[in-house]
């Protein structure tokens, strides 16, 4: 099944084809949602249950917000994953006061800029990064790859890989300010 048949499917509301979507990426959802709520909740099982049904009914409401032509479904649904689990931990770490888990996500990214991050916004700022860039982005950070296994599936060098972590990094966090920005002074204009 391509991206372009489940995003039809899904704006025809065929059932079928979700459930086969819920298939398919339940188990790598849950490993996302894993990597950044075990370490840090106790009741985290529940959680991770709650947080991936809630991507997938996101998903099922909302089929236009995934658009085939900027990424597959399996990159949007793990960067919705990572940026929920994420959102989900910083609402408890205020209502708590205790400190996050420290996330590679976590620190690119400061809290406060999280909690008004939308997911979409994101995602969009991931796609809008040239390849190869964006793939070490999306499998170090919402696929949890280690740096040495992406040296080997994208055959690039250790160099390359930590370079363009650092660029990727760097310009995700310089465009979520500018969008930021651009957004504050349309709110005060």
């Amino acid at each position: 099944m391509t991206n372009e048949e489940i995003y039809t499917g899904l704006l025809n509301r065929d059932e079928e084809l979700f459930d086969q979507v819920v298939t398919d990426y339940s188990k790598l959802l849950w490993a996302v949602a894993a990597s950044v709520l075990t370490p840090t909740q106790p009741q985290a099982r529940e959680d991770i249950e709650e947080l991936v049904s809630d991507v997938f009914i996101r998903l099922w409401r909302n089929p236009k917000s995934y658009d085939p032509a900027r990424g597959t479904i399996k990159t949007y649904l793990a960067v919705m994953t990572k940026s929920m689990a994420i959102n989900l931990l910083t609402t408890r770490k205020r209502q708590k006061e205790k400190p996050t888990d420290g996330s590679d996500l976590s620190e690119m990214i400061t809290t406060e800029e999280m909690t008004e991050l939308d997911w979409q916004e994101l995602y969009r700022v991931v796609m809008t990064l040239d390849e190869p860039t964006r793939s070490v982005i999306i499998k170090r950070f919402f696929c949890d790859m280690k740096p040495a296994a992406i040296q080997k599936e994208l055959n690039l060098s250790a160099k390359e890989v930590d370079n363009r972590l650092y660029r990727g990094k760097q310009k995700i966090k310089k465009e979520l300010n500018y969008t930021t920005f651009i957004n504050e002074v349309r709110g005060h204009g």
